[in-house]
C-alpha cells in the first residue's frame, strides 16, 4: 500500500483546487493506483503523485497522460490547465521577501543572505579604525550591506557594541542637516555614524564651503576623545574623488572595504533562502538561470532583487518559476517590463507629468554616471494629476517616500529602464541647466531673496531661452527667474539713461585720445624695435645652444629650437628647427633620485632597452626609460650586498641572501613570485642568467683540479631543479654565455686561445672546425651568439668576426676603424661599439658587388666613451645605450626607419642621367663634367659664358627653377654654388666628402632652399640667401641617397633600402614634428633659464 497522500484545501488557490479535481478523477476510477497509472502513461508513478501533489500545476505532457490513464478528456482538462494557470500567475500585491529596487532595511536582515563573509570583515574593520569605507559599484548592496548587515550585526554583538548607531544620507546642505549628529551618544561606548550614499557630497552638495565643513565634522572621528566612529558608503567612480581632500584620503588609507559583485554561491543563498523563510520553493532552473544572468555584474543586484519580487508576486503555488522569470523578460527586463506598465496606465496628462517628475529625480552626471537625486514634497509643487502619479510610482516600487522627500528607488532605474534612459540623454544639458537653476533659486531664498543672488548676464539669458514658459519649473524657480528678468529690465533703463550722459563727454575727450595714441604710437615703434633686435640676438643665441646640447640633453636641444624659431623666425633658427625635426638623438634619461639613488649602484638594462633595473638600499627600483617614470620598487631584504644579476626581461632579478653562504633567490619583481636555486656554497662561483630569463648559468672554479678546470652548469629557474651539469669547464676567461633558445654554452679557454660551444641537451663539445686563428681572433673580446643561434661572435680591433659553428666556417666579417668593443644582435640587425662610434649593420645584406669592405647603415659618436651596454628596439624603431659612471645615463637614438618592415635590397637608381657629358640642364643651356656651359640641343660651346670654373672635374650639378643658382659637385666632393646669371662663386658649402659616391641634389621650387646628400647617408640642407650658415642636418638611414626632391613644405628622399619618405622642412612642418618628439615645447622654468629678456610664449602649433 502506497504512503497517503497529503490532504489538500481547494481553498487554497487554483494550484490545489487542481490538484484536489486530478485526485477526484483517480477516485472515480476506483481508487487506481499509480504504479498502474505509471504502466498504462509512460510516466514514472511519482512524476504522476507529483502532478495531483498540490504543490505546483503540471507540464501539459504530465497532464494528459495522467487524464488519459484515468480514462478522462485530454482537451478537456487543457482548457482547465489554462484557467488555472492564467488565475495563478495573477500577481500578488502582498508584501514578500525581495525588496525589489528598494534597498534591505534594518529590520530585514531575515532576508538578507550572502554576504555573511563581508559582514564579518566589516564589523572587524568598524572595530579596528575609526573610519572605514565602503567601496562598490552603484547597485552592488552597499546600502543594504550596512542597513541589513552591519547594523544588526553590531547590534547582536557580545563585545564591544556602539551606545547608538545613525543612519544618514548627505543631501545637498549636509554640514547644516546633521550638525545634532555629531554629538556623541551619553551612553556607554562610541556612537556609530553610517553615511549611505557618500557620492551625494560631490553630487548634490555644490557648496565647497558647505562640504569641508562636513567633512571637518566627520573627521572628528579619528579622535578616540571623540567618542565617534563612522562608516561611509561611497560608489566606486566618486572613490577617487575622496583624494581631492587631503586629511579624508590620509583617514580612509588601509581603511576601505571594496564589495564586488556576489558569488554564485552568495546569489543563490539571496534567491533560495528568502523564498524558504516563507515556506516557498525556487525551481533549480530558476535559480541557475537567475545566478547566470546576475554573476559577475557589480550593479545587478537591484535588478536581480526587482525581478525575484515580480517572480514572487506572479508565484504558482508555493513555487517560484522560470516561466513567471521569462514572462517578465528577466534580470535585465524586469524594471523595464514594470516601469513600461506602469507608463502604459497613463493618461496622456499623467504621462507628461510622469516624465517630468521622473527627470527632476535624476541628477546628470559630469563624467560619472548619472544618479538620483532626492527631493522634497515642497519642490515638486505637486498639482492633482502628480500626486496621482506620484503614488502610482511609489505603488510600484520605483518611487521611494521617506518622510517629506521623494526619490528613485534605485540609480538602477535610469540604465535599466530605457525610455528614462532616452529622456535624460535628449534632455541632458537642459537637465545640467535645471540643476543649476534650483540651487540657485534655493541659495536666493536662504538669503531672503537677495537681489545680489539673481541670475545676470548669459546665465539670465541662458535660462530664458530654456525654461521661457516655465511649465516645468517650481512656485519657487519661476519667482526666482522673474525677479531675475525684473532685475535685467531695471538695469538696462538705467544703462540708457547713463549711456545718453556719457555721450556728451565722449566728444571732448576724442580729441585728447586722439593726441594721446599719436604720441603712443611713435613710441611703441621705437619700443618695438628695439624689443624686436633683442629677441633676434636672444634667438640666434639659444639656436646655438640647441645646437651644443644635442648630443646630451636631445628633448632640452629640441625644445630650445623651437623656442628659438617661435621668438624669431631667422636663417639661424629655421635651421636649428628642420635639424631638430630629424635629429638622431631622441632622449636622455638620468636616473632620477626618486626611488633612492645611490651612486655606483648596479643597474641593468632589458634586452630591448625599455627598463632599467638598479640595486638602491636593499630594493630593486624599476625605470620606464620611453616615458622618464618609476614602475615600481620592491623592497627585498639583503639585495644590496648579494645582488647578481637581472634577466634580459626584466622580470626576474638574481641575489645571495645575508647570513646564508650558499643557495640563491630568485625574486619575480612583477608578479611577487620567489624561486630558490639549492645551488651549493657561493665560494668562487659566477653566475647569470640566460637571454631567455628561464635559465641561470654557473661556472664554479675547481681549485683543487690540476689542469684549471670548473664545473659549469645550467639551472631551470622556475622549476628549481639543474638542467645540465658539466664537469670539464675552464676556470680562466669570462663566464660562459648561453644562446638565446638555451641550446648551446659558449666560452673561451687556456688565455683566450680555444673557443668551446658546448650543446646543453647532448652535453657534447660543438664547436666544429674552427682554425686556431680563428678561435684566437673570436676569443679576442665579449662572446654572443647570433640571432639565429648558430654561431658566435666578438668584437676585435679589425672589427666584429662570427663563427658559425653548426655550418663549420666563418661569416663575412663586419669592419669597423678603431675596431669593436662589443657587439649586439637582435633580428637581421648587428649592433656594434667601438672607441669613440656605434654602427648599426645589416646581417642578412649580400657582399658588395665590387668587392670592397661592407659599410655600415648608420654610424651615430656618442657624447660619452663610457658605455655600459647598447640595444636595439626594433618595436620602436630607436637604439638605446647605457652609459656607466656614478649615475646610469640612458640616450635613445633614432634608426631613421631601418627597423621597419619595409626594407628592400632594391638599388635602383632614382633619377636620370642627362646625356653622356651633360650634368645639369636649364631649358636650352647645359653644364658639361668639366663646368662648360653648351647648348643643349647641340652640344655646342655658348660664347661669353664663363661657366664654372677653378673646380676639378664635375660629377654632379643642379640647376634652381629659377635659373638664379646653380650647385655643382666635384669628383673629390667639394661642393659649391654658383650664380648663374654671373657665374660667381657663391660659397663653398662643402670642402670635401666622398670619392666614390655622387650627392644627390635638388632645389627648391622657389630656390630658396638647397639639398645635398651627404656620404654618411644624412641630407644637408642650406638656405640659398644665406649659405654662408651651417647647414641643417638631417639624417636619413641607411646609407648614400640615390635621389632627391622637394615636394609642398618637406624633401623627398630615396635610398638603397628604404622606401622614398618625406622630411619636413616648412617651418610650421617642422615644429609640428619636433613639439611630438620632445613631447611638448619648453616649460616656463627652461624658457626663463634660457631666454630670460624674452617674455615666454607657448611654443605648441599655432601658438
Amino acid at each position: 500500500m502506497g504512503r497517503r497522500e497529503k490532504p489538500l484545501d481547494p481553498g487554497e488557490g487554483p494550484v490545489q483546487r487542481f490538484a484536489h479535481e486530478l485526485r477526484k478523477l483517480r477516485d472515480e476510477t476506483g481508487g487506481l493506483t499509480y504504479r498502474a497509472m505509471a504502466e498504462r502513461a509512460g510516466y514514472s508513478a511519482p512524476t504522476l503523485a507529483a502532478a495531483a501533489g498540490g504543490e505546483r500545476l503540471p507540464s501539459l505532457a504530465v497532464l494528459t497522460a495522467y487524464v488519459t490513464a484515468c480514462g478522462g478528456d485530454p482537451e478537456e482538462w487543457a482548457r482547465r490547465l489554462r484557467e488555472a494557470v492564467a488565475e495563478a500567475h495573477t500577481p500578488d500585491e502582498g508584501v514578500g521577501p525581495y525588496p525589489g529596487l528598494a534597498r534591505f532595511e534594518t529590520g530585514d536582515g531575515e532576508h538578507f543572505h550572502g554576504r555573511d563573509d563581508l559582514i564579518g570583515e566589516l564589523v572587524r574593520l568598524t572595530a579596528r579604525t575609526r573610519f572605514a569605507a565602503v567601496v562598490g559599484a552603484s547597485g552592488s548592496g552597499k546600502s543594504s550591506l550596512l542597513r541589513a548587515g552591519l547594523v544588526p550585526a553590531l547590534r547582536g554583538t557580545d563585545g564591544d557594541r556602539p551606545a547608538v548607531i545613525r543612519l544618514l544620507t548627505p543631501g545637498p546642505h549636509p554640514a547644516k542637516t546633521h550638525q545634532e549628529l555629531f554629538t556623541p551618544h551619553d551612553g556607554v561606548g562610541d556612537t556609530l555614524l553610517v553615511v549611505d550614499q557618500f557620492e551625494e557630497l560631490f553630487t548634490l552638495c555644490t557648496e565647497p564651503g558647505e562640504r569641508d565643513r562636513f567633512l571637518g565634522q566627520l573627521l572628528t572621528a579619528t579622535d578616540p576623545a571623540s567618542r565617534l566612529r563612522v562608516v561611509i558608503a561611497v560608489r566606486a567612480d566618486f572613490y577617487g574623488r575622496c583624494a581631492e581632500h587631503g586629511p579624508l584620503a590620509e583617514a580612509l588609507r588601509d581603511a576601505a572595504l571594496l564589495v564586488g559583485p556576489l558569488s554564485p554561491r552568495g546569489l543563490r543563498e539571496a534567491v533560495v533562502r528568502p523564498a524558504a523563510a516563507r515556506r516557498m520553493v525556487v525551481e533549480r532552473a530558476l535559480t541557475a538561470r537567475i545566478v547566470a544572468d546576475v554573476s559577475g555584474e557589480p550593479g545587478g543586484l537591484p535588478l536581480m532583487a526587482h525581478a525575484l519580487r515580480e517572480v514572487w508576486r506572479r508565484r504558482s503555488g508555493k513555487a517560484l518559476t522560470l516561466a513567471a522569470y521569462e514572462a517578465i523578460g528577466g534580470v535585465h527586463g524586469a524594471v523595464a517590463h514594470t516601469a513600461e506598465a506602469a507608463y502604459a496606465r497613463c493618461t496622456p496628462a499623467e504621462a507628461a507629468a510622469a516624465r517630468a517628475l521622473l527627470l527632476r529625480l535624476v541628477q546628470p552626471g559630469d563624467g560619472t554616471e548619472d544618479t538620483r537625486r532626492p527631493v522634497a514634497r515642497a519642490e515638486l509643487d505637486a498639482d492633482e494629476t502628480t500626486t496621482q502619479v506620484l503614488e502610482r510610482l511609489v505603488r510600484d516600487r520605483l518611487l521611494t517616500v521617506d518622510g517629506d522627500t521623494v526619490e528613485l528607488a534605485h540609480e538602477a532605474l535610469i540604465g535599466a529602464w530605457p525610455r528614462l534612459r532616452g529622456w535624460v540623454e535628449e534632455d541632458r544639458d537642459r537637465l545640467r541647466l535645471h540643476r543649476g537653476l534650483t540651487e540657485a533659486a534655493h541659495a536666493w531664498a536662504d538669503l531672503g531673496r537677495d537681489a545680489g543672488a539673481l541670475y545676470r548676464g548669459i546665465r539670465l539669458t541662458e535660462a530664458r531661452e530654456t525654461f521661457g514658459d516655465g511649465s516645468e519649473l517650481s512656485r519657487l524657480e519661476r519667482d526666482f527667474l522673474a525677479a531675475g528678468v525684473a532685475a535685467h529690465e531695471d538695469a538696462r533703463r538705467s544703462a540708457a539713461r547713463a549711456a545718453r550722459r556719457l555721450r556728451a563727454l565722449t566728444g571732448a575727450l576724442a580729441v585728447l585720445l586722439c593726441l594721446a595714441v599719436v604720441a603712443g604710437v611713435a613710441a611703441w615703434r621705437q619700443s618695438g624695435v628695439s624689443s624686436r633686435q633683442r629677441d633676434e640676438a636672444e634667438a640666434r643665441r639659444v639656436a646655438a645652444l640647441a645646437d651644443t646640447l644635442r648630443a646630451t640633453e636631445p628633448r632640452t636641444a629640441m625644445r630650445l629650437a623651437l623656442a628659438a624659431w617661435r621668438t624669431a623666425d631667422l636663417p639661424e633658427t629655421r635651421t636649428a628647427l628642420r635639424t631638430a625635426a630629424a635629429q638622431s638623438e631622441q632622449d636622455a634619461f638620468v636616473q632620477p633620485e626618486e626611488g633612492g639613488r645611490a651612486l655606483n649602484a648596479p643597474a641593468w638594462h632589458s634586452s630591448d632597452g625599455r627598463i632599467l633595473t638598479t640595486a638602491v638600499h636593499d630594493r630593486a627600483v624599476q625605470w620606464d626609460v620611453p616615458e622618464h617614470r618609476r614602475l615600481r620598487s620592491v623592497p627585498l631584504e639583503g639585495l644590496s650586498e648579494g645582488v647578481v644579476d637581472v634577466s634580459a626581461d626584466g622580470r626576474l632579478i638574481a641575489y645571495r641572501t645575508p647570513g646564508r653562504r650558499e643557495g640563491l633567490v630568485i625574486a619575480g619583481l612583477t608578479d611577487g613570485s620567489t624561486y630558490r636555486l639549492p645551488t651549493g656554497p657561493w665560494t668562487d662561483t659566477d653566475v647569470a642568467f640566460g637571454p631567455s630569463g628561464k635559465t641561470l648559468v654557473l661556472r664554479r672554479l675547481d681549485h683543487g683540479s690540476a689542469d684549471g678546470r670548473a664545473t659549469l652548469e645550467v639551472w631551470d629557474v622556475r622549476r628549481e631543479r639543474m638542467l645540465m651539469r658539466y664537469d670539464r669547464g675552464d676556470d680562466d676567461g669570462a663566464l660562459p654565455v648561453l644562446s638565446a633558445d638555451d641550446r648551446h654554452l659558449a666560452w673561451c679557454a687556456r688565455d683566450g686561445q680555444r673557443l668551446r660551444i658546448l650543446d646543453v641537451a647532448e652535453r657534447r663539445l660543438v664547436t666544429g672546425e674552427a682554425s686556431p686563428a680563428t678561435q684566437r681572433a673570436v676569443c679576442q673580446g665579449e662572446l654572443t651568439f647570433t640571432s639565429d643561434q648558430l654561431a658566435v661572435a666578438s668584437g676585435t680591433p679589425e672589427g666584429v668576426v662570427t663563427w658559425d659553428f653548426r655550418a663549420g666556417r666563418e661569416r663575412p666579417p663586419l669592419p669597423i676603424a678603431g675596431g669593436a668593443n662589443s657587439v649586439e644582435f637582435a633580428g637581421d640587425y648587428a649592433l656594434a661599439w667601438g672607441p669613440g662610434s656605434l654602427t648599426v649593420w645589416r646581417t642578412d645584406l649580400p657582399e658588395p658587388s665590387d668587392g670592397g669592405p661592407r659599410e655600415p647603415l648608420l654610424a651615430l659618436s656618442p657624447a660619452s666613451s663610457a658605455i655600459g651596454d647598447i640595444r636595439l628596439d626594433l618595436g620602436g624603431g630607436v637604439l638605446r645605450l647605457r652609459e656607466g659612471g656614478r649615475t646610469s645615463v640612458v640616450r635613445t637614438y633614432s634608426l631613421h626607419g631601418l627597423a621597419g618592415r619595409t626594407w628592400t635590397d632594391d638599388r635602383a637608381a632614382a633619377r636620370d642621367e642627362i646625356g653622356g657629358r651633360t650634368l645639369a640642364v636649364l631649358g636650352r643651356i647645359a653644364l658639361t663634367a668639366e663646368g662648360a656651359v653648351v647648348d643643349a640641343s647641340t652640344g655646342g660651346k655658348i660664347k661669353g659664358v664663363k661657366g664654372v670654373t677653378d673646380e676639378d672635374f664635375l660629377r654632379a650639378a643642379a640647376f634652381s627653377p629659377d635659373g638664379r643658382h646653380l650647385v655643382a659637385e666635384d669628383s673629390t666632393g667639394r661642393l659649391t654654388l654658383w650664380d648663374a646669371r654671373t657665374w660667381r662663386r657663391v660659397a663653398v658649402l662643402r670642402a670635401a666628402a666622398s670619392t666614390v659616391h655622387r650627392a644627390a641634389l635638388a632645389f627648391s621650387a622657389d630656390g630658396s632652399l638647397l639639398a645635398a646628400g651627404a656620404p654618411d647617408g644624412s641630407v644637408q640642407v642650406w638656405e640659398t640667401a644665406t649659405p654662408a650658415l651651417k647647414p641643417a642636418t638631417l639624417p636619413a638611414g641607411d646609407g648614400p641617397l640615390v635621389g632627391l626632391a622637394f615636394t609642398s613644405g618637406e624633401v623627398r628622399i630615396t635610398s638603397a633600402h628604404l622606401p622614398a619618405r618625406n622630411l619636413p622642412l616648412a617651418p610650421e612642418r617642422a615644429a609640428t614634428e619636433v613639439y611630438a618628439r620632445a613631447a611638448g615645447g619648453a616649460s616656463e622654468a627652461e624658457w626663463r633659464r634660457h631666454l630670460p629678456s624674452v617674455p615666454y610664449r607657448k611654443t605648441c602649433g599655432g601658438a
